[in-house]
């Protein structure tokens, strides 16, 4: 069972992987979602070091930038 703190982590990394899937060009790929592998990461970190809520923020931001991408993308 996935720790309920990490579930967000778990939902964002598979999106953005889904999303990785779908973008054939390696250039748009990297330029969409660079920020949002960056932000998971620190989310990540936030979540390790027990900062809830920084955490919280980073994923809502990664998350935001995300549909940004599957919008840009889906065009």
């Amino acid at each position: 069972m996935v720790n309920s703190k990490m579930e967000p982590l778990v939902e964002l990394e598979a999106e953005i992987v889904e999303l990785e899937e779908e973008i054939p060009n390696r250039a748009t790929r990297d330029h969409l979602l660079a920020l949002p592998k960056r932000l998971l990461t620190e989310a990540q970190d936030y979540v390790r070091r027990g900062s809830a809520q920084e955490a919280r923020l980073t994923i809502n931001c990664a998350w935001a930038l995300l549909e940004r991408a599957k919008s840009e993308v889906r065009k």
